[in-house]
């Protein structure tokens, strides 16, 4: 009786066919999702299978089979968006809120009977970014109680998410009922799609240390797998009306301030909004001046003058602000500056004297004087001798002084050095040089002096042309070599203190002989030689040719010394001996009548 009683109350135990359906299966909305059914039994029966889930009535409906082919019945809900598997596994399409519900297999296997299994179906569906809609206006720190400052919204997920609300990065713990310091209230609405929105909005008492903070909402969702994301809102800061409890008041212009330097004075209460103010200055009587009245928390005085150190007042008006809290300040402000410079100098110096330059000068500090040419430092002190002056010292001679503890305070004073004496002509060459008369060469004559030098040139009727570059005059002409010139060129520099003369000589260079001739030009020269060397023997010939002629016709007597001279010609040996012959008996008459008493006659 027992064992029946067993088999009546507990007939799943001794059945033979068993299903394994997944407890839960998890889906982002819009994939496919796929619910196993897996049945065993003892022998190899033929298995027939039956999906079923509930309907909105909480009835128990029938959506698709297998049995030996897929069947899905007409007319559901899931009639287009359902599948079953060879494995008896159904797939469910295009997943929706609605579809999170239980889905149920049911196994038949003839002789040995059914069994069923059920598999709960969750939908997921991550939300919008959060949204945040902030409180218009400005927040008073003197409310009393916890006032609205946003609500963080978070729109169409799956399953519903929560807020939490954060300050300066740090979470806050508000209760969700009411209180005067801080709480939330929550609020979940279901879309038309079945998605949910979930909102927050939180409550606060601010005090002024909130001015500064950071707020932000964080939305924490689910996903498949038991992973939870979260998404964070903007950031945000909250806009306060505070009183003004503190006042700062400073120079904001670079330190130490020198006279000409623009001063910015600025003044800043810490209340919210920010007060208006007044800036005076405050005489040595204790009399003020308003300088400034606005908002603007920087004022600026332009180009300060030593008259305006000394100390100036701030007031910071807030009508919220306790009567025993005092919104003044003061403070002292100092500009430095240096006097114009003293210095001494003679107007004119002579020529080799010595120069004595003195600077004198003061301020609200003492300055460090050095004296200055151009850019060259000249002396680094007060004080600085021209030694021997000559007409170089001439020129602009600059004081300055500075005070190395304010960076930028420099005065100046130049004072200008004139050296006066007789011209001196600058020292340069005075032989100038032509290749041949004729050629056009250019003379230059340059002279210092004050006063201003005048210079001529000798012989005067050469044409000058003149520049002048301080007390220098520089002449020049330009004239055509010739001998007469050579010693007859002078300039003389004169001014109303003495005269200054400058000789010039022009030198004309010779001819310069040619070099040496090439080889072709030395050959035709030996020719050449030849040739008169042979004219010279023909004529010497064609001499004594005449002599001879002149002798025979007695026109001519002649010497032994000539008879030398003829035959020591070489050329005419043969014409000589000839000569000796005749001589000889022309000899022996001369002498026989040289005898008779008559006279001898040498040629």
């Amino acid at each position: 009786m027992e064992l029946l009683w067993l088999i009546f109350v507990l007939p799943g135990c001794i059945c033979a066919v068993t299903v394994f359906v997944p407890s839960v299966v998890e889906v982002k909305i819009g994939e496919s999702g796929t619910v196993q059914c897996k049945p065993t039994s003892n022998g190899s029966p033929k298995y027939n299978a039956e999906w079923f889930t509930i309907d909105e009535d909480g009835v128990r409906q029938r959506i698709a089979s297998y049995s030996g082919k897929p069947t899905i019945v007409p007319g559901t809900e899931y009639t287009d968006r359902v599948s079953v598997n060879s494995d008896f596994s159904l797939v469910i399409r295009d997943v929706q809120v609605s579809d999170e519900r239980k889905f149920f297999c049911k196994v038949s296997a003839g002789s040995e009977g059914s069994s069923e299994g059920v598999a709960n179906l969750k939908v997921y569906d991550p939300p919008e970014i959060p949204e945040l809609v902030l409180t218009q206006g400005i927040l008073s720190v003197t409310e009393s109680e916890a006032v609205e400052i946003g609500t963080c919204i978070s729109r169409n997920s799956y399953p519903a998410p929560s807020i939490q609300w954060y300050k300066n990065q740090k979470p806050l713990d508000p209760p969700a009922y009411s209180n005067k310091d801080l709480y939330t209230t929550s609020r979940t609405v279901t879309e038309a799609s079945g998605l949910l929105t979930v909102s927050s909005t939180l409550y606060l008492r601010p005090t002024k240390q909130d001015n500064d903070a950071r707020f932000a909402c964080r939305v924490k969702y689910s996903l498949p797998g038991g992973t939870v994301n979260h998404m964070e809102s903007q950031m945000f800061n909250l806009s306060l009306h505070y009183y003004t409890e503190d006042v700062q008041f400073q120079v904001r212009s670079v330190l130490p301030i020198k006279e000409g330097d623009d001063v910015t004075l600025r003044c800043v209460g810490d209340g919210f909004p920010p007060p208006s103010y007044i800036i005076e200055k405050i005489d040595k009587a204790g009399t003020s001046e308003e300088l400034y009245s606005g908002s603007d928390e920087e004022f600026t005085i332009k180009s300060v003058s030593r008259d305006q150190s000394g100390l100036y007042r701030c007031h910071a008006l807030d009508f919220d602000t306790p009567p025993e809290i005092l919104l003044v300040r003061e403070l002292n402000v100092s500009v430095h500056y240096l006097n114009p410079l003293s210095v001494q100098q003679p107007e004119v110096a002579s020529l080799g004297m010595d120069v004595q330059l003195i600077c004198l000068g003061d301020g609200s500090e003492t300055p460090h004087l050095a004296w200055r040419k151009g850019n060259e430092l000249l002396s680094d002190s007060s004080r600085h001798r021209l030694r021997n002056v000559t007409y170089y010292h001439s020129g602009v001679y600059t004081c300055v002084a500075t005070v190395s503890t304010v960076p930028g305070l420099v005065k100046e004073q130049s004072v200008t050095v004139t050296v006066k004496g007789a011209p001196q002509i600058e020292p340069a060459d005075n032989v100038i040089e032509a290749n041949f008369e004729g050629e056009a060469v250019t003379l230059t004559c340059s002279a210092l002096g004050h006063p201003e030098p005048e210079i001529t040139w000798n012989p005067p009727e050469l044409q000058a042309s003149q520049t002048k570059s301080g007390h220098q005059v520089k002449s020049t002409v330009t004239v055509k070599a010739s001998s007469k010139l050579v010693n007859a060129i002078s300039c003389t520099a004169k001014n109303s203190l003495g005269s200054n003369e400058k000789k010039f000589t022009l030198k004309i260079s010779s001819l310069v002989l040619p070099s040496s001739p090439p080889a072709q030009e030395q050959s035709s020269g030996s020719s050449t030689a030849i040739i008169a060397v042979v004219v010279c023997v023909l004529l010497l010939l064609l001499v004594v040719a005449l002599f001879y002629f002149l002798q025979k016709k007695g026109k001519l007597t002649c010497g032994s010394s000539e008879k030398q001279s003829l035959a020591q010609d070489p050329a005419s040996g043969e014409l000589a001996v000839e000569l000796k012959s005749e001589k000889r008996n022309e000899q022996r008459g001369l002498l026989g009548s040289r005898g008779g008493g008559g006279n001898s006659a040498e040629c």
